[in-house]
């Protein structure tokens, strides 16, 4: 029964996800819209497709989390939010491009940075929580050594060098540190959950491995995207940033699916 639960869930996420591909296809082009009619639903189409790839991801990781004690529900719960903020907040800065939204106050105040900051906090502190409960010990672990790293890293990107940007000095250095604080805490996550996977037992091993390749696949997405803005002055488009950060949907999607079959062996 609960095999069959997961397959279907993974056959409903599959199709809502094919379903919100096409139907971006659908929508009618802004007057803002410069650019050709394909270049547009191409890139509202691969924002929608690894939105929901995130999305699919956390629904797989909370699907069945009824059978676990409240401690690692809140873990996973926690994992879940952090992954569907990363989805939801990379799709949202092609909103804006593509409607011509950059001037609103969302963006030009920083609030457009916020899902990453909520992402990163989410997913560090549910992974912590999960090696707290496998009995890790490491200093990751340990806020008070990951807070001054974070203001450190912080604080030297938003002085580091970088192209000429559109955005004004400060929204532009602060979307950079965030970057920076996500990387951070991706890579701290990813240290936990390696260390969780030489302390698990074979059970977990097959998702716990999924959840760190997804991770040191968000660090390097992050690091890309941190790099090419300083070097271009403008956060990086195209091809192959969707493919990456669509790579990174699908590895969260297996890692959420790898943990649902943890309830059926």
């Amino acid at each position: 029964m609960v095999m069959n639960t997961t397959f279907k869930t993974v056959l409903v996420v599959t199709f809502v996800t094919l379903l919100g591909y096409a139907a971006a296809f659908l929508i009618p082009i802004p007057t803002s819209w410069n650019d050709s009619v394909l270049g547009f639903h191409w890139t509202l189409a691969n924002s929608v497709l690894y939105t929901l790839l995130h999305a699919g991801a956390a629904v797989l990781f909370l699907s069945g989390i009824g059978a676990y004690k409240a401690a690692l529900r809140s873990a996973y719960m926690k994992i879940a939010i952090g992954i569907v903020l990363v989805g939801g907040g990379l799709a949202q800065v092609v909103f804006l491009n593509i409607f011509d939204l950059i001037q609103t106050p969302w963006v030009q105040y920083g609030g457009v940075m916020l899902p990453f900051v909520i992402a990163g906090l989410a997913i560090y502190f549910g992974v912590r929580s999960m090696a707290t409960l496998i009995g890790v010990r490491s200093v990751l672990r340990n806020v008070w050594f990951i807070a001054p790293l974070l203001i450190a890293c912080v604080i030297t990107t938003s002085l580091l060098p970088h192209k000429p940007s559109s955005l004004p000095e400060m929204v532009f250095d602060i979307s950079n540190a965030i970057s920076a604080w996500d990387v951070i805490l991706y890579a701290a996550s990813l240290g936990l959950v390696l260390k969780m996977r030489a302390h698990s037992g074979t059970h977990y091993a097959n998702a716990i491995s999924w959840l760190a390749i997804g991770l040191a696949g968000s660090v390097a997405i992050t690091m890309c995207i941190l790099v090419g803005t300083l070097l271009s002055g403008a956060a990086p488009a195209g091809i192959l940033v969707d493919s990456i950060v669509t790579l990174g949907g699908l590895l969260y999607l297996k890692a959420g699916y790898s943990f649902a079959r943890t309830k059926e062996l």
